[in-house]
């Protein structure tokens, strides 16, 4: 991406990010033992995974409602119809949960959704519209169905790929992102969220909830699709393990994301203050400028860098109070620093193209580094 690409995003709330060359090298590289996976595979009737979802036994992530939201009623609709007519479905993929014991949904979410609003919502089922083919059934609601087409909707063959709980988090995260196509897929986010329920999925929601996140990234950081908890894990990931990284930044964010389900509360607790001390810090320096690019004082007000977000709020929260103070009482020096680095060619670079790759982390936060060291200093 060039400086003039760049300087186009204007009207943009958050970056569109440049990750070119910096996702899957991991994934050539490392050890992979196919012996580890462990997958069932099972053809069932489709009124089998209705009873499961009857008995609460799959979870469908309440946090993904929004996600789950994107197909309208005539999507819907056409899959009950798919379904009445007796067309194959696509298979379902689970994995199992070792915390719950229920089955996480990660490839089938709006399917599944289609079929609990029609079938099993109480209050304002799906009405059936925009039908192809079945005109007759316009407007009708589960209940008002023929017990025929209700065994035809029951007794439909599906395929149930489940990844059982002793396959390592890694290898279902690659599984994930190869079956992860189709229809409506999972932001990489709610697929790290879905693969790591336990605390570290209701921490990353607590953060991404602080007013201090909220006020730093002037609310620009939308909830929907768990953009806001993207933020919030690249923040720790990089805030916990900056040494680990080696250039893949999915694996890397879902790899920390099971390290922070590890953690305990007294360590989750110690992220929590540094996070929010980092974010009242940032913004008390550059105000509604906070986590975007400037290469003058002139400029408009360009949207939200990731790159920029996770240099700075992490290099910050590395400081101690005292140099956080002094990094304040010097905040004019400090900005006027960043702008000379936004117009430095290697940084402007590591920040827009390519903002994955190893190297550009490195030169990112490196240059970062050394020029709060550089204020503090002073």
């Amino acid at each position: 991406m060039s400086m003039e690409d760049v300087k186009k995003q204007d009207d943009l709330e958050v970056e569109v990010e440049d990750l070119s060359g910096g996702e899957s090298t991991e994934l050539i590289t490392k050890p992979f033992n196919p012996n580890e996976i462990d997958v069932d595979i099972s053809t069932v009737n489709l009124g089998s995974l209705i009873e499961q979802l009857e008995n609460d036994e799959i979870d469908l992530q309440p946090d993904f409602q929004r996600a789950a939201d994107v197909w309208d009623n005539v999507k819907k609709s056409r899959l009950i119809e798919s379904i009445l007519l007796g067309l194959p479905l696509p298979s379902f993929y689970f994995s199992e949960d070792p915390r719950s014991q229920k089955l996480s949904i990660i490839d089938g979410l709006q399917r599944i959704c289609a079929i609990r609003d029609f079938m099993l919502k109480k209050d304002e089922p799906l009405k059936l519209e925009g039908l192809q083919f079945l005109k007759n059934f316009e407007g009708m609601t589960y209940s008002q169905l023929a017990r025929p087409e209700v065994k035809r909707i029951k007794s439909l063959k599906i395929t149930m790929n489940t990844l059982r709980k002793g396959t390592p988090l890694d290898v279902k995260y690659i599984i994930f992102q190869r079956v992860n196509t189709a229809g409506e897929p999972l932001t990489p986010q709610e697929m790290r969220h879905a693969l790591n329920q336990g605390p570290a999925a209701a921490f990353i929601k607590e953060l991404a909830n602080m007013e201090s996140f909220k006020k730093a990234t002037n609310y620009s950081v939308k909830s929907k699709r768990m953009q806001d908890r993207d933020f919030v894990n690249r923040f720790i990931a990089f805030f916990i393990g900056y040494e680990d990284y080696m250039g893949d930044l999915d694996m890397f964010l879902n790899d920390k994301m099971g390290e922070l389900n590890k953690m305990t509360s007294a360590q989750r607790d110690d992220i929590r203050i540094s996070f929010d001390k980092a974010m009242e810090c940032c913004y008390q320096i550059f105000g509604k400028d906070t986590f975007r690019k400037r290469y003058k004082i002139t400029d408009k007000r360009k949207p939200i860098s990731k790159s920029v977000y996770d240099t700075l709020s992490v290099n910050i929260a590395w400081l101690s109070d005292e140099e956080q103070s002094l990094l304040l009482q010097n905040a004019e020096v400090f900005k006027e620093g960043m702008i000379r680095l936004f117009n430095d060619e290697r940084f402007n670079f590591s920040i827009s193209t390519g903002t994955g790759q190893k190297y550009n982390v490195y030169i990112r936060f490196t240059m970062v580094k050394s020029l709060i060291k550089e204020i503090i200093n002073l």
